[in-house]
């Protein structure tokens, strides 16, 4: 005697309930991390961060164009020796490139864990206002030195 199979309900679903709300509630979190993407735009201090190390990262620049820059300088300050306290003039170029790079790599960063870490965020922004900030002393220091 053969088994009949049992016929399976059809309530005319393409898919298993289940694969419909996980793929909505992957929609969802999608969406909700775009806009939790757009309030990192709003941020006071995100817009804070960005003029002020951008405005030390071009006064920075404009300083290097208007000064005469001799060619041997003491960017060095920790050598005891003269000679080995003074470097090349071009090693001066390297401060508002690195301010530039710690500030769209940081901003990038933070941006990518504001919706996760928000704290964290904050910290970073933080932590690339005062490196910004102490690298614009660092090379003023060295440009009104002579």
């Amino acid at each position: 005697m053969k088994k009949e199979k049992e016929a399976q309900l059809d309530f005319g679903l393409k898919d298993n309930p289940k694969n419909i709300y996980y793929k909505y509630k992957d929609q969802y979190e999608l969406w909700l991390a775009g806009l939790e993407t757009n309030r990192y735009f709003k941020d006071p201090l995100m817009w804070f961060t960005l003029i002020l190390s951008s405005t030390l990262i071009f006064t920075q620049g404009y300083l290097l164009t208007k000064k005469k820059i001799p060619t041997r300088i003491s960017v060095f300050n920790y050598y005891v020796p003269l000679q080995k306290r003074l470097g090349n003039s071009y090693l001066i170029y390297l401060y508002p490139l690195l301010g530039l790079s710690v500030l769209l790599i940081g901003l990038f960063i933070s941006r990518k864990y504001y919706h996760k870490e928000r704290l964290l965020s904050k910290v970073l922004l933080i932590s690339i206002l005062l490196s910004n900030f102490s690298l614009c002393i660092i090379s003023l220091r060295l440009l009104l030195s002579f």
